[in-house]
């Protein structure tokens, strides 16, 4: 489990979120499965109680981004299995079944898919759509409200790196029991690279209200842990 988040805060992502109810609980099912010890319904509602706090600093809670946003939390780890590499894409298809027959227009589906695609390499999506910091800010002042939105949701899935020094270290358990498949070796050998490529990059949050909050603190648990290492 991850995170200090209320049920209730899951119970309410899924309220804004327009699927019916066979696929809410089939989402429900995904999330309950026993071997999720960091992504599941915990970490959801952790990044939805943070949106909720954090989204109107940000201007991103007019009612039609709130939706994207939750239903991007929602669906970007209904799959996911730590030996396989296409959890995303596995996660955006059942997004876009699920919500084959809610109101939702096809344009508004397919930011969600394209948003739960994009989890898969946090830091390479901005680059690739933004450049460094530098550029990134010239291109961000002048995004649309939906590109902000996507940035948003990738630096939310990103805010329990700077939770307490007690949550992290209680997610990183939690992620090494999700990685039974490896080794201790591969699993210190690919924490290692994570750990070196977030402190390396200028910055981690590039929304900034997020950033104002959890960037130094991450920083400090990703150093902490690192020398460890």
């Amino acid at each position: 489990m991850t995170g200090d988040a209320d049920p209730k805060d899951f119970a309410a992502l899924l309220a804004h979120v327009p699927v019916d109810g066979d696929a809410k609980s089939e989402l429900f099912s995904m999330m309950a499965e026993g071997d999720r010890f960091y992504h599941g319904k915990s970490h959801l509602a952790q990044l939805w109680r943070t949106h909720r706090r954090f989204a109107a600093a940000e201007g991103l809670v007019a009612p039609g981004i709130e939706t994207l946003v939750a239903c991007a939390i929602a669906y970007h780890d209904c799959v996911y299995d730590s030996s396989k590499r296409d959890n995303e894409e596995r996660s955006a298809e059942v997004w876009m079944r699920a919500s084959a027959r809610s109101a939702l227009n096809e344009e508004d589906r397919r930011w969600v898919a394209e948003t739960i695609l994009a989890t898969r390499d946090h830091l390479g999506y901005r680059e690739k759509e933004y450049g460094t910091c530098a550029s990134g800010d010239e291109k961000m002042a002048g995004a649309s409200l939906r590109d902000r939105a996507r940035i948003w949701a990738l630096d939310l899935d990103l805010t329990p790196l700077g939770g307490t020094a007690t949550a992290f270290e209680r997610d990183t358990a939690a992620l090494r029991r999700e990685a039974k498949h490896l080794t201790d070796e591969d699993r210190d050998a690919g924490r290692l690279a994570f750990l070196r490529r977030f402190i390396g990059t200028p910055r981690i949050f590039w929304s900034p209200t997020l950033a104002d909050v959890f960037e130094g603190p991450a920083r400090a648990n990703l150093l902490r842990q690192l020398n460890r290492v």
